[in-house]
């Protein structure tokens, strides 16, 4: 199921982003449910990280697009999902909107349906976060 939080941003679009990058590095600054994570291989468009969050081991290939101001997170070797999350800017210096997706599948089809509605408050809190980040002088 898919699931998001966008936010108007109030600050400069190099800023945001720079941010964004250092989230993909360092989750556990702006996601509280982070206890741990790890970059485990470097490629030239992203890498590969391994993190602990919401009592899960995480393995992502994430994938940074400068152009289209974009970061995806895409699960690796998971054993209950499929699926990818995704930040996102749009907009412009002061006008911008910064949005968080996550698009996870449960590979077990009876597997219960509410597991959305915990990452869903995981998502905006995390949104909020960088927002205040963000906004900081």
């Amino acid at each position: 199921m898919v699931i998001s939080h966008s936010e108007k941003i109030n600050c400069s679009e190099q800023k945001l982003w720079a941010l964004l990058l250092d989230k993909a590095k360092h989750p556990e600054k702006t996601i509280k449910q982070v206890t741990e994570s790890t970059i485990i291989q470097k490629y030239t468009d992203g890498y590969l990280r391994e993190m602990t969050a919401v009592g899960m081991n995480i393995k992502e290939r994430i994938t940074i697009n400068e152009k289209s101001r974009e970061i995806k997170f895409t699960l690796v070797d998971n054993t209950e999902f499929d699926g990818y999350f995704l930040n996102k800017i749009e907009g412009k210096d002061c006008e911008l909107v910064l949005t968080y997706l996550q698009d996870w599948t449960p590979k077990d089809k009876n597997a219960k349906k509410d597991f959305d509605l915990q990452f869903l408050s995981v998502i905006k809190n995390a949104v909020l976060a960088m927002k205040k980040l963000a906004e900081a002088q």
